[in-house]
């Protein structure tokens, strides 16, 4: 999950056009699977990560659904992960995770 999470922070700062959705948030999410637990911090365009930092939102389930939600290969909905957050976080987060993954047709045309 660790690499999957590095990626997916590379894929953040590489993207900009994601950077508007997150401009003006101000969220904390913790990733739960069974080995680990992490936390995101959107803030103010940016994306970091901490250890075991309490959080009142929460995305747990299993290390395989979980890196497929880094990697941005299913949507946050439809994986069976449990979910502890508004709806309004859930398709931010959603969006998120979905629009920085890796598109090939676009390596293609480049």
């Amino acid at each position: 999950m660790i690499e999957a999470l590095n990626n997916f922070l590379t894929k953040v700062k590489e993207q900009r056009h994601i950077l508007p959705l997150i401009e003006n948030a101000d969220l904390r999410v913790n990733l739960n699977t069974n080995q680990q637990s992490i936390q995101l911090v959107i803030k103010n365009g940016t994306i970091i990560t901490l250890q075991n930092q309490p959080s009142k939102y929460e995305i747990s389930g299993d290390i395989n659904a979980m890196t497929q939600l880094l990697e941005g290969k299913q949507r946050l909905r439809t994986l069976k992960l449990s979910i502890s957050a508004p709806l309004r976080t859930i398709l931010l987060l959603e969006s998120l995770f979905y629009l920085t993954k890796a598109r090939e047709e676009f390596a293609k045309i480049i």
